[in-house]
């Protein structure tokens, strides 16, 4: 046993030492480590930083630049990733470790003589992570989805940067020009047709509902602004509903304002809203559930003696 014991430690050693040849100073894991690792590593003046997360080990090897490795062993100068500074640091009262690239500006006031070759192309990475405080749970849970929708809202411009208005303005005028479709088109479809122009309008009954004013009147005066009919000089495809009126439901031209959307968002939205309703437009039967059959458990009874 004390050979055993020995030579786990030799080949510990060993491979620890073969490491701290090849200029490795920070090992990133995905699963525990032992004492006897963390010794070695701990003698050789190594840091070890334990990422049980899969989704944000592979984000951390795209931001220094490496290759995860399923063997412990010396990597290739390929295989290695690098980063200018690793440092632990309080945030919320959490300790947390950062691992930072340094901008341009601070390489050239701080030169590295160990920066190895291929540490310029990891300096170019894209990635970042950005850290959110808030008073209250509510309030950080607020700003991390509009982060979130900020963040969704430009991977979709890099897609496609079409826009459209926004305010319900799109909708309307959807539902306008649908509407007018359906009058043109003979037969029995152009009932189903003026049925989903009228569909379209539930984006601004619940809009106007979330703002607390009246729906129905505030419908009307959108109908009345895309028919080129309304009496306040506001018409046009693009007016929307102004949900900064406090009483009174009002409308204001959305492309003016500046208030857009783009256009995979509304055009996928309505595709997969429209998938739903034929969904359940084409299920012609419905299975109730039952409990599955069987021998039925007695019920319980008191015992034979009791006295109530």
């Amino acid at each position: 046993m004390l050979d055993y014991t020995k030579g786990e430690e030799a080949q510990m050693e060993q491979a620890v030492r073969e490491l701290h040849d090849a200029n490795v100073k920070v090992v990133v894991c995905g699963s525990g480590v032992g004492d006897l690792a963390i010794h070695y590593l701990n003698r050789f003046d190594m840091i070890v930083v334990r990422c049980p997360s899969k989704f944000e080990l592979r984000r951390l090897c795209r931001v220094v630049g490496a290759n995860p490795l399923a063997r412990f062993g010396v990597p290739t100068p390929e295989e290695m990733g690098y980063c200018d500074e690793v440092r632990t640091d309080e945030i919320g009262g959490d300790r947390v470790t950062i691992l930072r690239q340094w901008s341009a500006s601070e390489l050239a006031s701080r030169p590295s003589a160990d920066r190895p070759a291929f540490a310029d192309r990891i300096q170019r990475s894209p990635l970042v992570t950005v850290v959110l405080r808030g008073a209250t749970v509510n309030a950080l849970d607020d700003a991390e989805r509009a982060v979130d929708d900020g963040v969704n809202v430009i991977k979709s411009l890099t897609k496609d940067a079409r826009l459209v208005p926004g305010a319900c303005a799109t909708e309307m005028e959807l539902s306008r020009r649908v509407q007018e479709r359906a009058e043109q088109t003979p037969g029995i479809n152009q009932h189903a047709m003026k049925a989903f122009g009228q569909a379209l309008q539930i984006f601004a009954r619940t809009l106007g509902d979330n703002v607390g004013v009246d729906s129905t009147a505030l419908v009307a005066k959108l109908i009345a602004a895309h028919h080129a009919s309304a009496s306040d000089g506001l018409v046009g495809p693009s007016i929307g509903i102004d949900v900064e009126c406090e009483n009174e439901p009002r409308v204001l031209d959305a492309k003016e304002a500046g208030i857009l959307d783009p256009l995979s968002v509304k055009q996928w939205a309505i595709r997969y809203a429209v998938q739903a309703a034929l969904t359940v437009l084409q299920v012609d039967q419905i299975v109730m559930a039952k409990t599955a059959g069987g021998p039925k458990l007695p019920k319980q009874q008191g015992n034979w003696d009791d006295q109530d």
